[in-house]
């Protein structure tokens, strides 16, 4: 068996959500995200612990006195499970630990995160994600790996039913640092991963041919940001754009040179006349517009379709981008239903050199679900849905935190 290398990463945001999902998603949500996230998101203006009800007068007789302050449970455990053509049945679990900083920052986490699928795979994951100075401070870090063995339908498009084995190797740093109030914030991020691949039978030499082999990966960026949002994990308004790119470099360590930018715009509105049951929560719709750009990369570094239901890594060329619109309407209780959808794209060269554009090759996701509020003082959630693309593309996730 030849084992062959290809490149991981996408940035936190990342890290990708697919055979990886419970991971990656999990934790690069920590600097975009949501997720990391996995997603949960990023950024936050104000805190909803610190939001009391003030109503009555301490000395005024009959008041009635204003509520205590909700105490935050430091800890957090929760399964994770997802499917897909990729990974196959996945389940795992997630352990954190949630502690303010400050009495004005958004909760700090620090977990672990481990999963196992059917097809004998293996991934964890240490990760924090740390706010302070009524976070005008932010950090994130991650360290993960991984034994996969991959079960893809259609590998590369070819249409022939694949397996390969995985070994993933990934570290990786994000630093924000508030330049002015009103949201504006500049950092550096950093990664070094190693993804050795191997094919069986054939399509090891296939994948040699066509110029995946893969390599040793490391690079560092600059990251710029505007963030509005009322809230970093559950926002219901405002908007977080992010401008970000990671510079690989031999002489860091990696065996190749080359650099990838990102766009990312999340825009959040609450909708106060849409709401379900007697929950207090006002249905929320969220947008985000993503972009991702190479210039010199090698195959193994092209930009994958990054939508729900897709398999990451199946769908390869120089530049992607996507819209995707993601509904969260409060039901009774912790439970809320969850719809989305969008379009993906792919442009510039594909992996066989064919020139795309977003007219040929695009890819349609939808998809259905509902969430539960695990931690309403910190609001940490996870979400159980189903999403479909175009062809045999689709999967069911467990996922902690939005997408996005």
């Amino acid at each position: 068996m030849v084992k062959t290398k290809m490149n991981l990463m996408r940035p936190v945001h990342v890290v990708r959500s697919s055979w990886l999902s419970a991971l990656i998603t999990l934790c690069w949500l920590i600097g975009h995200a949501a997720p990391a996230t996995l997603q949960a998101q990023e950024n936050v203006d104000k805190d909803p612990v610190e939001e009391q009800n003030d109503a009555g007068g301490a000395g005024a007789e009959g008041a009635e006195e204003s509520s205590p302050p909700a105490k935050l449970k430091p800890w957090l455990i929760t399964p994770t499970l997802s499917a897909d053509p990729k990974l196959g049945a996945n389940i795992g679990g997630l352990i954190a630990y949630l502690k303010k900083l400050d009495a004005e920052s958004t909760p700090s986490m620090t977990g672990l995160s481990v999963s196992y699928s059917d097809s004998d795979s293996m991934t964890g994951a240490l990760f924090s994600q740390l706010y302070w100075r009524a976070d005008a401070r932010r950090l994130s870090l991650l360290a993960a790996g991984a034994e996969i063995n991959n079960e893809y339908d259609d590998f590369l498009g070819t249409g022939q039913r694949v397996e390969t084995q995985d070994n993933v190797h990934t570290f990786g740093f994000r630093y924000l640092h508030q330049l002015r109030p009103g949201g504006w914030f500049a950092g550096v991020q950093g990664v070094s991963t190693n993804y050795a691949v191997g094919a069986d039978g054939i399509l090891d030499g296939m994948l040699n041919q066509i110029g995946l082999s893969g390599f040793d990966a490391a690079g560092v960026g600059l990251v710029f940001q505007h963030d509005t949002m009322d809230n970093q994990r559950d926002p219901a308004s405002g908007h977080l754009l992010t401008l970000h790119n990671f510079a690989y470099r031999e002489s860091l360590g990696g065996e190749t040179s080359f650099d990838v930018g990102y766009a990312d715009l999340r825009w959040y509105r609450n909708i106060e006349r849409v709401s379900v049951g007697k929950s207090g929560r006002s249905a929320v719709i969220a947008v985000q517009f993503k972009g991702r750009f190479t210039a010199d990369a090698p195959l193994s570094g092209y930009s994958s379709v990054n939508l729900p239901g897709y398999t990451m890594g199946n769908y390869l060329s120089r530049h992607y981008s996507h819209v995707l619109l993601d509904a969260r309407i409060p039901l009774a209780g912790k439970l809320g239903l969850v719809a989305f959808g969008g379009v993906g794209c792919q442009f510039g060269e594909d992996i066989a050199g064919r020139d795309l554009s977003c007219g040929d090759a695009t890819f349609p996701s939808i998809g259905v679900g509902v969430s539960y509020m695990l931690k309403e003082e910190a609001s940490v959630l996870i979400r159980l849905e189903i999403a479909k693309g175009k062809s045999d593309n689709e999967a069911l996730y467990l996922r902690f935190g939005h997408s996005f």
